[in-house]
């Protein structure tokens, strides 16, 4: 019953894709119709609730997945069965308690911790979410386990569509009262959102129950489980709670590092909201593509690691990283070039080009940051993880710190690429060294550059060329020219083949793996 990686990993992609189109269309709506500021207000108290959650979870659900992916490798089907359900135990505990603690503790926290206090309604409307959260956690770190991505996938296509109908309804409904209220409703569509993808995950894992078919007449001890799950979940816990505390000090330290700039407090939570809801939003595009390899690379590593097969490993590695450089590098040099023009037309907000073009120039780190930490948490290598990110978010306290307030939030974006950067080359030699992976520079340096260099020159040529165009006419067919330049040296430079079509899950029936 286990899934094929890569026809899993393009699963998940075409799912993300769907819900990147579905959260882009919403994101547009909201700043057209509730604006910036509301967006603001929403996106300065997603991070707390990120780590609110990382903490939940305690990095229980990448271990799952690395530990069901073994013992399905290994036949261990009792094991299978007790780990789940440790862990389902521990994730609806945690999510609830983690809930009613902050819930009594949000006056207090959104009084003195957040640059603005009208973040109140929405943060405490999040928190409603959290124990859904945790319980659904469980249901997809052991489907990914399984390599079973479709569960996963629709999971998160219907909580995807419930949260943005609902809550672009109900921030639309409470906009007379006000953007915080408005941004109330946003987080209330995310709460509705999250349940949706609660009772899917739960529906399929009920009527499929694959563990108590393959698990029968098999005994294994729960309390075996804990110390196993704990050693892998602990780390991984550690480093996503310095990374959501990082982003949350981000949230926290931009606005008032834009205050020391110049802006006023109305101003600093409007950039900081074209920022984080414009700019991010488009740099987060290509990881349609490396949060699903990510997810898919815990379960495969771990299979390859557990089999002792060095060979399927190395392969796996590579095919990754060059998914993911040959994805991202197009979308860097677009997001570089025409990065004013995208957000007047998306958006209608083109002076959030300054951070977009900003974080473009390091963007190709952000997406090879994915990667390698899926990588790293396939083989167990947690605590390598935790290291780079604290060394990551270092660099970008530093630089957001410093970096702001004499450029702006195009010193916020900057230091975040500096982060980013440095998380990635941690990670990178990390693996090298760790590993039999070698990156040889005609697959991962010449090439690509190459391909991206032509698509520079391409989107430069077709834009000056078509100026007496409408200007959403010029943006789509400067993109697709450049989009056609870039393959077509791609494909000549034997940098991709066909044959790497064949991963992506097309009718018909499917040979090896």
């Amino acid at each position: 019953m286990r899934g094929s990686i890569w026809r899993g990993a393009a699963i998940l992609m075409l799912a993300s894709l769907l819900n990147r189109v579905i959260s882009f269309a919403y994101r547009i709506l909201v700043v057209r119709f509730i604006g910036v500021e509301g967006m603001g207000l929403y996106e300065m108290v997603f991070p707390f609730y990120s780590l609110v959650l990382m903490l939940a979870t305690a990095g229980v659900p990448v271990a799952l997945a690395k530990l069901t992916a073994e013992r399905v490798t290994l036949q261990a089907w009792g094991k299978v069965r007790s780990i789940f359900r440790l862990s389902l135990i521990f994730l609806a505990a945690s999510g609830l308690l983690a809930a009613l603690s902050l819930w009594f503790l949000a006056p207090w926290l959104t009084g003195r911790v957040f640059a603005d206090t009208r973040v109140y309604p929405a943060f405490k409307v999040m928190l409603l979410a959290v124990p859904l959260v945790a319980v659904c956690s469980a249901f997809r770190g052991y489907f990914q386990g399984w390599q079973l991505m479709s569960p996963v996938a629709l999971a998160q296509v219907s909580e995807q569509v419930v949260r943005v109908g609902s809550g672009l309804l109900l921030g639309l409904h409470f906009l007379p009262y006000g953007v915080a209220m408005a941004a109330a409703g946003l987080a209330m569509g995310m709460v509705l959102g999250e349940l949706a993808g609660l009772v899917i995950s739960v529906v399929i894992f009920w009527q499929a129950r694959p563990y108590d078919d393959v698990a029968a007449g098999q005994v294994s001890s729960i309390k075996l489980d804990i110390l196993p799950l704990f050693r892998l979940a602990l780390p991984v816990m550690a480093a996503r709670a310095a990374g959501g505390i990082m982003l949350t000090l981000e949230a926290l330290l931009i606005p008032r590092q834009l205050q020391q700039w110049g802006a006023t407090v109305a101003e600093a939570t409007a950039i900081y909201g074209q920022y984080a809801g414009i700019a991010l939003t488009l740099i987060y595009l290509p990881m349609i593509i490396t949060v699903a390899v990510a997810m898919a690379m815990v379960p495969a590593i771990a299979e390859a690691q557990a089999q002792k097969d060095d060979l399927m490993l190395t392969r796996r590695c590579r095919q990754a990283l060059k998914l993911t450089l040959l994805s991202g590098l197009p979308f860097a040099v677009v997001f570089y070039l025409l990065a004013a023009p995208l957000c007047g037309l998306i958006f209608s907000t083109p002076e959030a080009g300054v951070a977009l073009k900003t974080l473009a120039l390091g963007s190709i780190f952000i997406y090879l940051e994915q990667t390698t930490i899926g990588i790293l948490n396939g083989l167990g290598a947690m605590g390598t993880v935790l290291r780079a990110t604290i060394v990551g978010g270092i660099v970008d306290m530093l630089g957001i710190y410093f970096l702001t307030p004499v450029f702006g939030i195009a010193g916020a974006a900057l230091g975040v690429n500096l982060s980013c950067a440095a998380v990635t080359i941690y990670n990178l030699m990390a693996l090298i060294r760790h590993t039999p992976l070698r990156l040889d520079g005609a697959t991962f340096i010449y090439r690509p550059l190459a391909a991206a260099a032509g698509l520079g020159l391409a989107v430069w040529f077709f834009w000056g060329a078509l100026a007496a165009v409408p200007e959403t006419w010029r943006l789509i067919q400067t993109i697709s020219g450049g989009a056609i330049v870039y393959l077509l040296i791609l494909f000549g430079s034997g940098a991709v083949s066909p044959r790497h079509l064949y991963s992506f899950p097309w009718p018909g029936p499917r040979q090896g793996r």
